[in-house]
C-alpha cells in the first residue's frame, strides 16, 4: 500500500587518492549472511582521525559555508552519476544502481564519519573515476575518500539485482510488495518484504535467490491543514481528495509554458483528481505518466508560492524559502515535511537506487532514508517534501515521499522518496524559487 491516507482515518583526485585502501582488508573478507545463498562482504565503515572528523564538520571553503562531509557526499553523488549515460530523469540506462555498470559497487559513510568507495577493481576505469571526483569534489576532502575492493563482480551483483526485478521468483511474486536496494557493506542485493501479505511461496523464493537477502518487515506506500486560502499554495501542506489525504510537495514552474503548478506523489490520484487544502482549492492532478515507474504528478489550476511549510519537532522554522533542487549524495542528513508527522529531521540518505515494489508494480532509482530507527514517515505524509536546510530561513528540494518501510501502524522507520532531478526530468519542470 503507498503511504497515502484514506480520507476520515490517520492510517496513513591524485594517484594517492586511488591508493587509499585498495589492499584487501579484514572489513572485506567473505562472511556468512542470513537469508542468502551466498557468501557476502562485510565492509566496515571509514575510519577517519579526530583531526579529519572535525574538519568535516567545519565549513568547506570561506565561500562554501556548508559543513565539509556535506559537500564531500554530494560531490561523490555526482561523480558516480557522471561515470554512466542517464535519462532525462537522471535514471541510468543500465536500468542497474547508480554506478554498478561502471564497477562502482556503493558508498559507505555519512557527513559524519567520511567515506569510503566499494569497486570492481576489474571493471572500474580508474582514471575515468579519478578525473570525476576531481571535479566534483572539494579539494579539502580529496585525500579523505578511501577506496576498498569489493569481493563480488559488479556483474554477479547485477545479475542479482535484475533478478530481483524481474519478479519471477514465485507465482505471486508481481503481488509481493517489497523495498529493494543494493548494500554496499553487504554487496547483498537487500529485499525488505511485507510479513502481513507477502505468501510463504513468495518468501521461500525470495530466500532461494543468490546474492539477496530477504528480511520480513511492513511496508507501505504513504498535511498542514488549511493552506493560504487566497492561493500562492506552499509545499507540504495536507491535500484531501474525496478519496485519500496526502501532501502537497514543492511549487514548480513548467518549462513548456512557464505556468506554476506542485507536485505530489502519483498514487495519491490520478489525472482529474481535485485537491483541497480545508475548504481551500489546491489543484487538479493534470499529469501523471507512467506511474508506478514514477510515483509522482502535477497539480495546477491555483496559484503557488515558493515556500514549504516546516513546522513539526525536527525543523527550528515553521515555514522555509526554497533556494532551489538538487538530488542528495548518500550520506547527506535531510528532512522530510509531510502533513501527519510535520518535519522530521536527522534522515540519512542510504541510497538512490532503491526501488520499491508493491501490486500496483515497481517505483524505482529513488531515494531510501533512514532515522536511527525512529519514525520516519506516516501514512498520508506522501507526496511532501524531502529538503536540506540552508541557514534559518531557506530549503533546497531532494525530492518528495511516497512510501516507507519498517511500518506499523502506518507509522514507518524507512522512508522511500522520488528523487527531484527525477521530477524535474520526468514532469518537464523546475523548482519555484523564492
Amino acid at each position: 500500500m503507498r503511504l497515502s491516507a484514506t480520507v476520515g482515518l490517520l492510517a496513513l583526485g591524485s594517484v594517492s587518492l586511488l591508493a587509499v585502501g585498495l589492499t584487501p582488508t579484514a572489513a572485506g573478507r567473505p562472511q556468512a549472511a542470513a537469508g542468502t545463498t551466498a557468501a557476502a562482504c562485510s565492509h566496515g565503515g571509514p575510519s577517519v582521525s579526530a583531526a579529519a572528523a572535525k574538519r568535516l564538520s567545519q565549513p568547506t571553503s570561506t565561500k562554501d559555508p556548508r559543513p565539509l562531509g556535506e559537500t564531500m557526499g554530494e560531490g561523490i553523488g555526482i561523480a558516480v552519476r557522471s561515470l554512466e549515460p542517464l535519462d532525462a530523469t537522471g535514471r541510468p540506462k543500465s536500468g542497474l544502481p547508480f554506478g554498478l555498470s561502471q564497477g562502482v559497487i556503493g558508498v559507505i559513510g555519512t557527513a559524519t564519519t567520511g567515506y569510503k568507495v566499494v569497486v570492481d577493481t576489474k571493471v572500474l576505469n580508474e582514471k575515468k573515476y579519478r578525473a570525476a571526483l576531481a571535479k566534483n569534489m572539494p579539494a579539502a576532502g580529496k585525500q579523505m575518500v578511501g577506496l576498498e575492493r569489493s569481493c563480488r563482480s559488479a556483474k554477479s551483483i547485477a545479475d542479482a539485482w535484475n533478478t530481483v526485478g524481474a519478479r519471477a521468483w514465485s507465482d505471486d511474486a508481481k503481488r509481493t510488495t517489497f523495498g529493494a536496494d543494493l548494500d554496499p557493506v553487504s554487496e547483498n542485493i537487500q529485499v525488505e518484504y511485507d510479513e502481513v501479505s507477502t505468501s510463504p511461496e513468495s518468501i521461500a523464493g525470495l530466500r532461494g535467490l543468490t546474492g539477496v537477502q530477504a528480511i520480513a518487515g511492513g511496508l507501505e506506500r504513504t498535511s498542514r491543514l488549511s493552506d493560504t486560502p487566497k492561493g500562492g499554495h506552499w509545499g507540504g501542506a495536507r491535500i484531501s481528495s474525496t478519496a485519500k489525504n496526502c501532501s502537497a510537495g514543492f511549487s514548480v514552474v513548467r518549462r513548456s509554458d512557464g505556468k506554476r503548478g506542485s507536485v505530489t506523489a502519483g498514487h495519491c490520484g490520478g489525472v482529474g483528481t481535485t485537491w483541497k487544502s480545508g475548504p481551500n482549492f489546491y489543484g487538479t492532478t493534470s499529469v501523471r505518466t507512467n506511474y508506478p515507474d514514477y510515483d509522482q504528478s502535477l497539480l495546477t489550476g491555483s496559484t503557488y508560492g515558493p515556500r514549504i511549510w516546516t513546522d513539526g519537532p525536527g525543523d527550528s522554522a515553521s515555514k522555509r524559502t526554497v533556494t532551489g533542487g538538487a538530488d542528495p549524495g548518500v550520506g547527506t542528513v535531510v528532512c522530510q515535511s509531510g502533513s501527519f508527522s510535520t518535519s522530521l529531521c536527522g534522515l540519512t540518505v542510504r541510497s538512490t537506487s532503491a526501488k520499491y515494489c508493491d501490486v500496483d508494480g515497481c517505483t524505482t532509482f529513488v531515494i531510501r532514508a533512514t532515522r536511527g530507527g525512529q519514525i520516519a514517515i506516516i501514512g498520508g505524509d506522501s507526496g511532501g517534501p524531502v529538503y536540506s536546510r540552508s541557514g534559518s530561513s531557506a530549503a533546497t528540494i531532494r525530492g518528495i515521499t511516497f512510501a516507507g518501510a519498517g511500518c506499523a501502524s502506518s507509522r514507518c522507520t524507512t522512508l522511500y522518496a522520488e528523487r527531484y532531478a527525477s521530477i524535474s526530468g520526468h514532469l518537464g519542470v523546475r523548482v519555484l524559487t523564492g
